[in-house]
């Protein structure tokens, strides 16, 4: 891969300690590891399992670091999967639609994969893990193609990354990406919602919505469609409207991460009121990168970047630059490391 250096000034300085080296050299330690990856896939059975918990407790995945009798199944349950809300009142085979067909593909049982977003490390030392999980039968996830082009994808890890924001919804909401309306259902069900307003710039997406999806909700709340850009929407007139919003408009963290990018250079919301789908998950290259510019000003050198992160780099040192602060405390660049507000602000800057 390409690599590019940038020059930068900095006010912000990182006083030499023992403790503040020994900070450095874990983190970097820990940004050479790869303990996490080699296990998705893997099997794993009910007579197995706590070796695995062992296993994955030495690797890292820090929700086995309490008492063993607190920790979590590794087992999802295919019969409460196939049983949520959505799924017993929402049926996508019944879709037709000229642009959107779907096919079934199965998810094998006993195979760990991720169902959630990437989690913080405890120690806020980049030793960031996966909730890792497999389903107890198998079952199928529902491909949506537009066009014979992947379109959406109806699977636990999107139920289980959807279901937060929608249970912290309130009041008057607005949300950007329509998808399957999996949001948009469960948002209906929760008491504290008053109306919903679903901005998607896709005329087919919305007509399926309207023709195959819609009528099958079994709520009475106010449901509004826009046919629409999300970045022609997302400025602080239209959301102030709004008690909250959420934004779903990319694939992954991948994509996500730029998305996010070009909405908060819009607009940076309060946090509070405004979430983004797996946000953590697309944050965590900035985990890293913050972390290397540190090292920077630690160490007294310009590190090498990835140059698709060139201009995310730029920011970050841009926006430390302002900070006049003497740090002396490892425990204040952690925090700085991995606070989303922290993120927001460097990502919202504009060079």
């Amino acid at each position: 891969m390409d690599f590019q250096k940038s020059c930068y000034d900095s006010g912000m300085l990182i006083t030499h300690s023992k403790k503040m080296d020994a900070f450095f050299d874990r983190c970097l330690s820990n940004m050479q590891k790869d303990t996490i990856n080699p296990f998705l896939g893997k099997k794993v059975l009910t007579s197995n399992e706590h070796y695995m918990q062992k296993k994955m407790k030495k690797a890292g995945f820090q929700e086995f670091t309490d008492d063993e009798s607190n920790w979590p199944s590794l087992f999802l349950s295919t019969k409460k999967w196939i049983n949520s809300p959505y799924h017993k009142q929402i049926h996508l085979e019944n879709i037709t639609s000229n642009h959107f067909s779907y096919v079934k593909e199965p998810i094998n049982a006993n195979e760990l994969f991720n169902v959630d977003v990437i989690q913080k490390d405890h120690d806020k030392e980049l030793k960031d893990y996966m909730i890792l999980r497999a389903m107890d039968e198998p079952c199928d996830a529902i491909y949506l193609l537009q066009d014979e082009t992947d379109w959406m994808l109806d699977a636990p890890s999107e139920a289980i990354t959807n279901d937060r924001p929608a249970n912290k919804a309130h009041g008057n909401i607005i949300t950007f990406g329509l998808g399957i309306g999996y949001f948009a259902y469960m948002a209906s069900r929760n008491p504290n919602v008053t109306s919903i307003t679903i901005v998607e710039r896709s005329k087919e997406v919305i007509e399926l919505f309207k023709t195959s999806i819609l009528p099958q909700f079994d709520t009475t709340t106010p449901i509004e469609i826009i046919e629409g850009d999300a970045f022609d929407y997302f400025n602080e007139e239209t959301l102030k409207q709004y008690d909250y919003c959420y934004v779903d408009i990319w694939q992954s963290n991948y994509d996500g991460l730029f998305l996010i990018e070009q909405l908060l250079e819009q607009y940076n919301p309060p946090i509070e009121t405004c979430d983004f789908w797996i946000e953590d998950s697309c944050f965590n290259t900035l985990w890293t990168l913050i972390f290397v510019h540190f090292d920077e000003l630690y160490h007294n050198r310009t590190n090498l970047v990835y140059e698709e992160y060139n201009l995310i780099m730029q920011k970050i040192r841009a926006y430390f630059a302002k900070d006049t602060n003497t740090y002396t405390d490892e425990e204040d660049l952690k925090f700085l490391m991995y606070d989303n507000q922290t993120i927001r602000n460097i990502l919202s800057t504009k060079l």
